[in-house]
């Protein structure tokens, strides 16, 4: 037999076997790649969550999110306790922090470790074996929220641009989205609010924890915002909202006045890679966009300006009656509270100061309550010295803590008129939906009824609508 057929037909057979195995290999590569099949995820939820359990060998993942567009989704391997995944669940709604900012945890369980990741509007979470590693599982699951701020983000650019209805937000995200290109940077877009200077746009790879931040007073974006520094300038943390200790440890960023016809409208954060500032063409190129960019805004947050004139109280500048009702109407949300107060003896404090002690008063009120509510929450100043307040996806316990929360902070912080001293406290209502009523149209009355017990049983105390 010729030898040369010999070594052929072993080649062509070890070839054979060869493609078996790779391909044998690859069979189970991709059946090792499916998601779990106990999964309750509906099609439009993303898959990130499903793969992400898998990946780390998880017995169950969760998502719950209060933003538009996302329904919430669990992923669960089966053999899972339901007693399990009933305390798991109803550690969720606990998990949210009161500011955008976000944290990360671990908490232990019976049946494992439960590692999450939440903000004031999402929780995302995975139960992890005893002993399975969780540094790797709280980075895919930082990576899941970024995905779902994503998403928001480019829903917020769907609209027309530049015409008469395209958004402040739209028109901020698209800015920042345009130094992500140029640059291979993180962005921020942050514009002058009643609240301050407030984040409304970010880059995908920005941090998704940015949005809706508002800059502390007199931090550089703040400064430039309000027209202060008129000059590009270099910040270690420009927004302000670190710690002292860990400022310098974080990158530098660039901050740039945007401006329109009429003065100072904003400014953009850049994070770039070297922490330099952005020069050569592409620099060129971003002022043009940031001169098109002030063009916009100052006609968008004109627009913004008169729609809120009808649902904001002049004096104070939080929302009205009709903008908390307004608020309170938006059909994604199926559940939340309100808190009402009444300041005590505030005749007394008109009658001995006068009416403009008494608008300073409520003034200084309203910015206490700014400053320890959270950023979807609506405060509403609703009769003369009547404030009210909707937290949505919030239960009757977290809204009563954040009730006394406001009442000691208005008790214990100092106030005066003209070098006269004068304390300042109120009284609250608290009433949850559903845990107080069946609708969500009964809330104020029955949070004020809880106000006015509050009056008679001495003032300066926090009563709450019990469960119905």
């Amino acid at each position: 037999m010729d030898v040369s057929f010999v070594l052929t037909i072993i080649l062509v057979g070890f070839s054979a076997v060869l493609g078996w195995l790779v391909g044998r290999r690859r069979t189970r590569q991709a059946v090792a790649l499916q998601p779990p099949a106990t999964t309750d995820l509906e099609p439009t939820d993303p898959p990130d969550l499903a793969w992400i359990a898998r990946a780390n060998a998880a017995l169950g993942g969760w998502l719950r999110y209060s933003g538009r567009g996302l329904p919430s989704a669990t992923t669960l391997q089966s053999g899972l306790s339901s007693e399990t995944v009933t305390t798991v669940e109803s550690r969720l709604p606990g998990l949210r922090t009161p500011r955008s900012a976000g944290r990360t945890g671990i908490e232990r369980l019976e049946e494992g470790n439960l590692v999450f990741v939440a903000t004031d509007d999402l929780q995302v979470a995975l139960l992890l074996p005893l002993g399975v590693p969780h540094a790797r599982a709280i980075a895919d699951l930082e990576h899941l929220v970024s995905s779902v701020r994503t998403r928001t983000a480019l829903e917020a650019t769907t609209g027309p641009r530049g015409t008469a209805g395209e958004t402040v937000e739209s028109i901020s995200i698209r800015l920042a989205l345009e130094v992500e290109r140029l640059f291979d940077a993180e962005a921020a877009v942050v514009v002058g609010r009643a609240r301050g200077a407030q984040v409304v746009g970010t880059a995908l790879r920005a941090d998704p924890h940015l949005h809706r931040v508002t800059a502390t007073a007199g931090s550089p974006v703040d400064l430039v915002v309000r027209g202060e520094l008129k000059q590009a300038v270099s910040a270690y943390e420009p927004l302000g909202i670190l710690p002292w200790d860990r400022r310098h440890r974080e990158r530098r960023a660039y901050v740039m006045p945007i401006a329109g016809p009429s003065g100072p409208l904003g400014a953009l954060v850049i994070w770039t890679l070297g922490g330099g500032e952005p020069t050569g063409p592409a620099r060129a190129e971003l002022e043009k966009g940031i001169h098109r960019t002030g063009l916009l805004l100052e006609d968008a947050l004109h627009r913004l300006e008169l729609t809120e004139q009808a649902t904001r109280d002049p004096l104070t500048g939080l929302a009205n009656r009709r903008g908390l009702e307004n608020a309170m109407a938006v059909v994604k949300v199926d559940s939340g509270t309100v808190i009402c107060l009444d300041l005590d003896h505030f005749k007394t404090l008109n009658d001995t100061l006068g009416h403009p002690a008494g608008d300073a008063a409520l003034g200084f009120v309203s910015r206490v309550i700014q400053d320890t509510i959270r950023d979807r929450d609506t405060a509403a100043r609703i009769g003369g010295e009547e404030f009210a307040v909707w937290l949505p996806v919030t239960t009757l316990e977290e809204a009563a803590k954040v009730a006394e929360r406001l009442r000691t902070r208005l008790a214990g912080r100092a106030w005066g008129w003209q070098g006269q001293p004068w304390p300042i406290t109120a009284s609250f209502g608290v009433a949850g939906w559903p845990e107080s009523t069946g609708s969500r149209d009964n809330l104020i009355a029955l949070a004020d009824q809880a106000l006015y017990e509050a009056k008679e049983r001495g003032r300066n105390r926090v009563e709450v609508v019990e469960t119905s």
